[in-house]
């Protein structure tokens, strides 16, 4: 990318993909401006960076290559990236309605798994995201296994209809869109050690999820330069003097 082809860049997004790609274009571009729907988002340029904002969500964009923030400013983009996460879609599966997909919500799911309606004979894995995915994902195939083998039985239709309706109101009255459905936040060690539960595994340790939460706290505290910067010694001496039990 060559500051000739490209002068003045828009990504929309808030998550880990655009503040990467905005950091490393922005010493090939002319200006780098992040459009994102999240309301903590302080609008402005951004602190040791001459030639990136942070902007609102784009209100529309005109033919001419103008984009419109929601903020009340406005700049002419040479191109527009999109950084919004993946977007789920089944178009080889046919439920008759019973499983939907709605602002990238699939369901209805208990446990983000099994619709309760076609259970154990269809099943979902792979969907949360925001989580350590190796570790999640081969916990939900061993209860999605054990599940078909018999060694481990599902709740009754209506009682997996229940969890799930519980976790939508959950996310309506806090005010969680839709859209984050399957996003996972703090309650992601919750999950995976509900699921392990359910194979006979033990839950996971809680080094795991300290290891988690301080390099999550490294990152936010050094966008800029927290891959050569992060000090393992240093926040392995945090984790060891924690009250949390290391092994």
């Amino acid at each position: 990318m060559h500051t000739s082809a490209v002068q003045i860049v828009v990504l929309i997004g808030n998550g880990p993909s655009a503040n990467d790609i905005s950091r490393e274009i922005s010493e090939v571009s002319k200006e780098v401006h992040l459009a994102s729907r999240s309301p903590n988002v302080k609008i402005g340029k951004l602190d040791n960076h001459c030639n990136i904002w942070n902007h609102s969500m784009i209100e529309c964009v005109f033919e001419d290559g103008k984009v419109a923030f929601q903020d009340g400013s406005s700049v002419s983009a040479d191109i527009i990236f999109h950084c919004t996460g993946y977007k789920y879609n089944f178009p080889f599966l046919e439920t008759n309605g019973i499983v939907t997909l709605e602002d990238n919500r699939v369901g209805p799911l208990y446990k983000h798994i099994f619709p309760p309606r076609l259970a154990p004979w269809l099943s979902f894995v792979g969907l949360p995201s925001m989580i350590l995915p190796f570790i999640t994902y081969e916990l939900q195939a061993k209860w999605v296994a054990q599940v078909l083998s018999g060694k481990v039985i599902l709740p009754s239709e209506q009682e997996m209809m229940n969890s799930v309706e519980e976790h939508y109101r959950r996310m309506e009255e806090s005010g969680r869109p839709k859209h984050y459905t399957h996003k996972f936040d703090k309650d992601q060690f919750e999950y995976k050690n509900w699921l392990a539960a359910q194979v006979g595994l033990s839950p996971m340790e809680d080094w795991l999820d300290q290891m988690v939460a301080i390099s999550i706290k490294a990152m936010l505290s050094d966008l800029d330069g927290y891959r050569d910067n992060f000090d393992g010694d240093y926040w392995f001496q945090q984790l060891k003097s924690s009250s949390r039990r290391i092994v």
